[in-house]
Formats: structure tokens, C-alpha cells, sequence
């Protein structure tokens, strides 16, 4: 087979390739990622050519996924070819670990659609076969509740850590964010932080000043709280401010309770000395009557 010239004419093509699977010397790793049998083959891997012309590919990187399209039967794989130069290989390698350096968005609307298809049956499932932690995926996840011409800016303009966190306010307070945010980027400024946090003060203003207008119309009333119920509320809200799963803290604070402290057993009293008997007097002596008439 003879290969398409411009494949590995100079300058480098950067355009990803479609390559069949067939035209592709066989890797010798055994080794598969579980989540190509669903998802396909999502990141590119890098060829070069063999000299071969039955099979024309050779691998330079990604040898499990080609072994894992060779497995689960997909018929192509994607791929970026180089013309086999150092210099070509080199720069093919920096295109893909760039691609590497995952981004959030792209990778919130894979497990997104996955999700919707019914390719996992929840989170959990889907971080088994991607290999990511699950509360990681549900922070990705959770930035798609924000507006796309945001979403832009992530990255960029929005650290993702602050993207995640302003997806994770109430739907009112992530409003006030949004529009923040807006703001500052039409200004041509990042959004930070300190940024966000007025927008995240804003709601215990808020309680504040609602708990103040309640005093002021009835400053005899009793507000009746529970604080059990009040400090369970607040470990909801930051347990998902941080997408951490309830169970799992609840396990992590029963780890880190003391043991619980067992008295030790009382010792057994020994019941006091019963008193001595009383002494027995012995009989009188005197005359012992035989039933002999005196004389």
C-alpha cells in the first residue's frame, strides 16, 4: 500500500487523522483501558511511518489504546502522523500532552452525555472505568450549570477552582455571580477569588439582615433554633460547596473519634463476718433424782 504523500511531508500536519486499525503494526502491550469499550478511543495517539506496506503505522505513543481498539473491535482509531524525524516526533509529542492537560468542559460534557445515554449507571460507575475520583467528576459535572459564554472563560479568564465554586452556590446567590463576573470580564479583567467572594458574603448578608428586620417588627419575639439542625445544615452546604459525599465524611468522623472511654468493672465487696454464736452455758450440777425413796 502506498501512503498518501502529504501525510509526512514537512511541516507537521496537525490535523487528527482517522486511521484504521488494520493499517497498524500491533502493539506488544496486553494492557486496555476499560472505558474505550464504551467511549471509544478519545485521545489521539501518535504514528509514524513503519516502511511496511501491509502495515504502514507504526506506534510512538499509545500503545493501549490501540490495543484496547484492537479488543473491544473498533475499526479506527484517531491519530496524529508524523514523518518519523526526531524533530517531528518532538513536536507531535508536545500537540498531544497538551491535549493532556485535561480540560474541565471538555471532559464535564463526555461524562455528561455518557451519563444521559445510560452508558454508566451513575458516578460511580463512571469513575471506575475513567479512572478519576467521583467527587472530582460530580465538580466537573457541576460546572455545566453555568452559562456556555461563561464557560468560555474557564481556564482563561476563571480559574476552574473558582468556576467550581461559584457553580456550587444556590441558584439566586450563583445568579449575583454570574452577573459579577460578566461585569469584570466586559471590564477586560480576570475574575478571581476576591471577586467571588462578595458574591458568596452576600447570602449570610442576606440571613442577616432578614433576621435584623425580624427583631426590628417584633423585638419581643423568641426565635426558637436548634443548633443540632443548624450546624447539619451547615455541613450539607459545605460538604457540597467541596463535592464531598456525605457517607464518606461520615466515615472519616467516626475514624477520628476517640475510642470511647469503658469503665472498668467494680470490684466485688467481700460481704462482712457473720457475728459469733452465743455461747451454750453448761447444766447446773446438783443431786440427780434415781426415783429412789429416801429411807
Amino acid at each position: 500500500m502506498t501512503l498518501p504523500g502529504h501525510l509526512f511531508a514537512a511541516p507537521l500536519q496537525t490535523n487528527i487523522q482517522m486511521v484504521p486499525v488494520a493499517l497498524i503494526v500491533p502493539p506488544d502491550t496486553r494492557d486496555t483501558i476499560p472505558s474505550v469499550q464504551r467511549l471509544g478511543v478519545m485521545q489521539s495517539v501518535l504514528l509514524k511511518p513503519s516502511g511496511n506496506p501491509r502495515l504502514p503505522y507504526l506506534i510512538v505513543d499509545g500503545d493501549r489504546r490501540v490495543n484496547s481498539a484492537l479488543k473491544y473491535g473498533l475499526d479506527v482509531v484517531p491519530a496524529l502522523i508524523t514523518d518519523g524525524t526526531r524533530g517531528q516526533i518532538a513536536a507531535a509529542s508536545a500537540i498531544l500532552n497538551a491535549a493532556r492537560s485535561s480540560n474541565p468542559l471538555d471532559e464535564a460534557r463526555s461524562w455528561q452525555t455518557a451519563l444521559e445515554e445510560g452508558q454508566f449507571r451513575d458516578v460511580a460507575e463512571l469513575a471506575a472505568h475513567v479512572r478519576i475520583n467521583a467527587a472530582t467528576i460530580k465538580k466537573r459535572l457541576k460546572l455545566l450549570a453555568l452559562p456556555e459564554d461563561l464557560l468560555a472563560h474557564v481556564g482563561v479568564s476563571i480559574a476552574e477552582g473558582v468556576a467550581e465554586r461559584m457553580a456550587n452556590l444556590p441558584p439566586e446567590y450563583r445568579q449575583q455571580a454570574i452577573q459579577a463576573a460578566e461585569r469584570t470580564l466586559d471590564a477586560g479583567k480576570k475574575f478571581t477569588a476576591a471577586d467571588l467572594k462578595e458574591s458568596q458574603t452576600a447570602r449570610t448578608q442576606d440571613l442577616h439582615a432578614g433576621l435584623d428586620q425580624l427583631f426590628d417588627a417584633a423585638p419581643l419575639l423568641t426565635v426558637q433554633r436548634d443548633p443540632l439542625a443548624d450546624l447539619v445544615g451547615e455541613v450539607k452546604r459545605l460538604a457540597a460547596l467541596n463535592g464531598i459525599d456525605l457517607p464518606v465524611l461520615l466515615r472519616e468522623l467516626r475514624r477520628a473519634l476517640p475510642a470511647p472511654n469503658v469503665p472498668d468493672a467494680p470490684v466485688p465487696v467481700p460481704p462482712p463476718p457473720a457475728p459469733p454464736a452465743a455461747p451454750v452455758a453448761p447444766p447446773r450440777a446438783g443431786r440427780v433424782n434415781l426415783g429412789l425413796r429416801p429411807n
